[in-house]
């Protein structure tokens, strides 16, 4: 479970844009140890179509989308205040923001960010799209599913939850964003020398997800993942390597297949692996009385405009009783 919260904390491949954190030893240890073996793998033979065109939230290709999906992850996350859900929006708040920053910094960091620009946008709706369905009630892709149920009921660490959290939105959710708009350029060039790039990111944001995780959530990751011990780092930087290069695989997949019925028997593998991995994830119970520990350090430390959900549903409550 230790090596499980430390890889929590590196693996969403959303990708943030805060400073690096090269002050910690770990995070410039695992930067030096951050060979990109996935660059050495070359893509296989896909159709040139489709190409990214606009989406929700982007309809046309620039860096106001990234700055529109960090304002509606912001509204978000003090939404949700404590409930455990927000560990994984918080993630994703972060690693977005790490992502401006590079670009920021150098805009030509991904050869065509265009594209980058349609994807993150795209990417984020299926995410905005899923809560709002798990919040009314209706059904959400079993990965998705669990790692809700695991956020609301037992009594797991905020690791867990951030896992469960990337994972479905990478490992289920990527695969049809990336088919939905395309793997080759117009003229025929992969672009998955973009989408390797993005690990680079990844690596940047790790420190600052760990710690914006820690000083709200749950201090377990202070533990877990110590600025002076690099494995969990190193550890998690690869597994989230792994899961993007299968990510960039589905995605061929679904392009390749001959007919529906083949890219039906794809999206369900795409389903099945994500969900098999979500139940692992989950399976290892915490310590009885975990939650109220939790939740008591979240009440402690977000301020108290951050934390309207309770408020809000007395208010209402108080309402309708007047109304009735």
């Amino acid at each position: 479970m230790r090596r499980g919260i430390g890889t929590a904390a590196a693996i969403v491949a959303l990708a943030a844009g805060a400073t690096p954190a090269s002050a910690d030893t770990s995070s410039q240890v695992a930067g030096a140890l951050n060979f990109p073996w996935p660059d050495l793998l070359p893509p296989l033979p896909t159709a040139q179509t489709p190409q990214p065109g606009p989406v929700p939230g982007c309809a046309r290709a620039s860096p106001r989308c990234v700055d529109y999906e960090i304002t509606r992850m912001a509204g978000l996350r003090r939404r949700l205040g404590c409930d455990h859900r927000a560990v994984f929006a918080t993630t994703y708040l972060v690693l977005t923001q790490t992502l401006r920053a590079t670009l920021k910094r150098d805009p030509r960091f991904f050869a065509d960010p265009g594209y980058l620009f349609f994807e993150d946008a795209l990417f984020a709706d299926y995410y905005f799209r899923t809560i709002a369905d798990g919040s009314a009630g209706r059904p959400v892709p079993e990965a998705w599913r669990i790692a809700f149920d695991t956020a609301a009921h037992g009594d797991a660490n905020a690791g867990q939850d951030m896992l469960l959290g990337i994972n479905a939105h990478v490992q289920r959710d990527m695969p049809f964003v990336l088919a939905g708009l395309g793997l080759r350029e117009p003229e025929g060039t992969s672009r998955k020398r973009d989408h390797d790039r993005f690990n680079d990111v990844l690596q940047r944001a790790y420190g600052p997800v760990v710690e914006a995780i820690a000083r709200s959530y749950d201090p377990l990751l202070y533990t877990t993942n110590a600025s002076w011990d690099p494995v969990d780092d190193v550890g998690g930087l690869e597994l989230v390597k792994g899961w993007r290069e299968g990510v960039w695989r589905n995605a061929e997949r679904l392009l390749d297949a001959r007919d529906a019925a083949e890219r039906q028997q794809v999206a369900q593998s795409i389903e099945d692996n994500a969900a098999t991995w979500a139940r692992l994830i989950a399976g290892p119970p915490g310590p009885p009385g975990y939650r109220a520990r939790r939740d008591a350090y979240c009440a402690a430390r977000l301020p108290p405009a951050a934390r309207p959900h309770r408020r809000s549903t007395r208010h209402h409550r108080r309402r309708a009783s007047r109304r009735r």
